[in-house]
């Protein structure tokens, strides 16, 4: 049997993080230690090698998701999925950088992700 897919979380909002990580975990995603800063994000990330990045841009501290996001990509290579409260053009134009595998608007549910995932895997096979 193959591993679940591995996702690492990244959101300030606990109770909005929790409520996802659950609702993954049910479609048989494995979730990594939630991270809700950019720092952590990266840290996490390093550690537990995700397959995806489910990450929120606006985060507390000085990181925001975007620029966590630049450096899980090239360090890492791992594709990232952003989602946001917010839609405005330079936002999502500067997301655009990290050429992210998609772009998310609140509130996000496991049945946004997932197409979104399965779609990605089966080009790579």
């Amino acid at each position: 049997m193959s591993q679940p897919v591995k996702i690492l979380l990244v959101e300030d909002e606990y109770i909005i993080a929790i409520l996802l990580q659950k609702n993954l975990e049910l479609l048989g995603y494995h979730v990594c230690e939630l991270a809700a800063t950019g720092h952590k994000a990266i840290e996490v990330a390093r550690k537990e090698r995700p397959d995806f990045c489910l990450m929120d841009i606006r985060l507390s501290g000085d990181l925001d998701g975007i620029d966590a996001g630049l450096i899980i990509k090239d360090e890492l290579k791992t594709p990232i999925i952003y989602m946001t409260g917010y839609s405005d053009n330079k936002m999502k134009e500067r997301a655009q950088e990290v050429n992210p595998i998609a772009y998310l608007i609140k509130p996000v549910t496991p049945d946004d992700v997932k197409p979104i995932i399965d779609n990605y895997l089966a080009k790579r096979r």
